[in-house]
């Protein structure tokens, strides 16, 4: 496989398992996570959104291609995830998430940089994307 991205891994159709597996507790926890009255709740639940995202792509790219993406750049990890699905649907949620989560803190001061919490909106948006990523891993590994 010729993958785009500068740094993959090999792995298995177990790790794949393994990283479904963590997707969907990674999900659970930002969706009770979510739930809670706190102001902080949608920043920490959407931030397991993100890993929940990360985790399916790595488990759809494993089971699919052999291969994960390896690189600090999310970027990477949706362009590999492009190539060994063929589906823009899935890589455009992957891309979403994290932009879902520092959407708001390109809005604040440089200094607020983790200080100001996640709307409301963005992190039911992240929990959707995250939950459509995780769903997919789990029909492509059926």
């Amino acid at each position: 496989m010729s993958a785009r991205t500068p740094r993959t891994g090999a792995c298995t159709p177990a790790d794949a398992r393994t990283r479904l597996r963590q997707a969907r507790l990674y999900l659970e926890a930002a969706e009770l996570i979510q739930a809670e009255d706190l102001a902080e709740a949608a920043t920490v639940a959407t931030g397991n959104a993100v890993l929940a995202a990360i985790a399916s792509a790595d488990a759809i790219c494993c089971f699919t291609a052999g291969v994960r993406s390896r690189g600090q750049d999310h970027r990477q990890a949706i362009a590999l995830l492009q190539e060994v699905t063929g589906d823009t649907t899935l890589a455009r949620a992957l891309r979403e998430v994290p932009d879902l989560k520092v959407q708001r803190w390109a809005l604040a001061p440089a200094g607020d940089y983790g200080l100001s919490n996640v709307t409301a909106a963005n992190c039911t948006a992240a929990l959707g994307r995250a939950r459509t990523l995780v769903d997919a891993a789990g029909v492509r590994m059926t």
